[in-house]
């Protein structure tokens, strides 16, 4: 064994938490969002030599973590909400993609970089970093509100998009590069990818809707229809020897295990068909509902005359298990995947200082047509109030997960762009994932009708006086809850 790997290995491990526990610690007593020191601390870190440049050891752990803190999410999403949400988003996603990618194009032209530079340039801009969004959001306790929902639906679409514009963009760029010219992409292609986005949100819903089904019709109607007879039989299958049993076995001893393997497996569906694996892990926290891990035991117990009576006692592992995969996500794997994200930006003076005026221009120009894009289609598509609009459009600001996968792709694996262009991207991505959780506190006492703006005449934020909202409510109301049952004498 090499000694000094391992050492290293368990020294990156004692900082990198040391570094969480510090993290939540400020953001506790500056009342800031977690996940922005998480990021800040990455970054210094890394450039300081503390952490590595990269670590496939951490890099897996911080990919567990993301998968977790959406699959944790998911599990506090309402499907119903979820489903609404899905349809009011179109409108958000596509629009909201477009102006990004429109802006990311621009720049780089406005600065002479080549066309298939500036396609580039534009799809990096293009895919929401939902998680980072929701993370932000879960620490000002928003994350159950309607426009979370929206931001989160929206963002599942836009991923779509910016995956079906990678798969077709990037091989025509590569030849393009390679001297070869332009190569049109098969009717052939653009059907497979299509196609196997269909085939994982077929996968999804069929398991959302008829495998994890949130209700188990008692009876076939008659004249049934295709799909009613499916769900009927499968769902009547699952009720009997899937969904609570397998949660549920030996009396719920191991639920969170197999929670966590239904989402990794749902996960790794996801990346089979080209999705980040925490787009199916939220899936899987979606159709996992409460009352699947309810276990019934049976007993007999004497009554007052002295017969033999059979006594039903329920017990309900959902808030014990989630209580668990909440400490995996939020508490100790999920912060590692955002420090490793500030680790993904190395300061090299020389060429950071060539980047950043572009950097900032690009960043002040996504900042703009972002917000003024997905605001105004989550109003006017949407149907969604404008505090909640305002919201959206601040959510739909990071960029992670996609946009690094295009930076690797183009500068990393294939040399499609220079250094400046490089740090150009990633220096963006860093201030607009920076932007995201502070804009989202900024935001929060508005959107809460505790303060009040007025633009152009129209009143951005929830009118006053502002009664508690509904979701803050349940929220509120859920914790209270959970304090009751851990804590019964506070």
């Amino acid at each position: 064994m090499d000694h000094g790997s391992e050492f290293s290995i368990w020294t990156y491990s004692v900082i990198i938490l040391l570094v969480v526990v510090v993290s939540k610690l400020v953001s506790k007593k500056t009342k800031t969002v977690d996940v922005l020191w998480f990021i800040v601390a990455g970054a210094v870190l890394t450039n300081l030599g503390w952490l590595p440049e990269h670590n496939q050891f951490l890099e897996i752990i911080g990919e567990w973590g993301i998968v977790f803190v959406m699959f944790a999410l998911g599990l506090e999403e309402n499907l119903e909400r979820f489903s609404q949400g899905i349809r009011r988003g179109m409108g958000i996603a596509l629009i909201g993609a477009i102006f990004p990618f429109i802006a990311g194009y621009s720049i780089a032209g406005l600065f002479g970089y080549s066309h298939n530079s500036a396609m580039l340039w534009g799809l990096t801009m293009t895919a929401t970093a939902v998680s980072l969004t929701m993370m932000s959001l879960r620490g000002d306790l928003l994350h159950r509100s309607t426009a979370a929902t929206g931001i989160m639906t929206a963002a599942v679409i836009d991923d779509v998009l910016s995956l079906v514009g990678l798969a077709i963009f990037v091989p025509i760029i590569l030849v393009s590069n390679a001297g070869n010219g332009p190569v049109p992409v098969s009717a052939l292609e653009i059907l497979w990818i299509v196609g196997k986005v269909v085939i994982f949100f077929a996968i999804t819903l069929f398991m959302g809707l008829v495998a994890f089904p949130e209700k188990t019709p008692l009876t076939l109607p008659k004249n049934p229809t295709f799909y009613q007879k499916i769900n009927y039989r499968v769902s009547r299958a699952m009720t009997t020897i899937g969904a609570r049993r397998f949660l549920m076995v030996h009396q719920g001893e191991f639920t969170p295990l197999i929670m966590l393997l239904i989402a990794m497996l749902l996960g790794y569906t996801a990346y089979e068909f080209g999705f980040h694996p925490a787009v199916g892990a939220y899936f899987a926290g979606l159709f996992l509902h409460a009352d699947y891990f309810v276990y019934v035991k049976v007993k007999y117990v004497r009554n007052s005359e002295g017969g033999i009576v059979l006594e039903k006692e329920y017990d309900d592992q959902f808030h014990s298990a989630t209580n668990v995969i909440n400490h995996l996500a939020f508490t100790i794997f999920g912060p590692i995947f955002f420090v490793n994200l500030g680790g993904e930006l190395i300061f090299d003076a020389e060429v950071i200082m060539a980047a950043l005026p572009m950097a900032f221009i690009l960043f002040l120009a996504v900042v703009v047509l972002q917000i003024l894009s997905a605001g105004l289609a989550a109003r006017y598509t949407g149907m969604y109030k404008w505090h909640e609009s305002v919201m959206i459009g601040l959510g739909m600001l990071g960029r992670a997960e996609l946009a690094f996968i295009v930076i690797n792709i183009a500068f990393v694996q294939n040399k499609m762009i220079d250094i400046t262009e490089f740090y150009t991207l990633m220096l963006t991505a860093f201030m607009l994932n920076i932007t995201v959780p502070l804009s989202l506190k900024w935001w929060k006492p508005f959107y809460l009708g505790f303060k009040q703006l007025k633009l152009f005449g129209i009143v951005l934020s929830r009118p006053q006086p502002a009664p508690v909202p509904k979701e803050w409510q349940e929220y509120r109301e859920m914790m209270d809850e959970e304090r009751r049952r851990y804590l019964p004498d506070s």
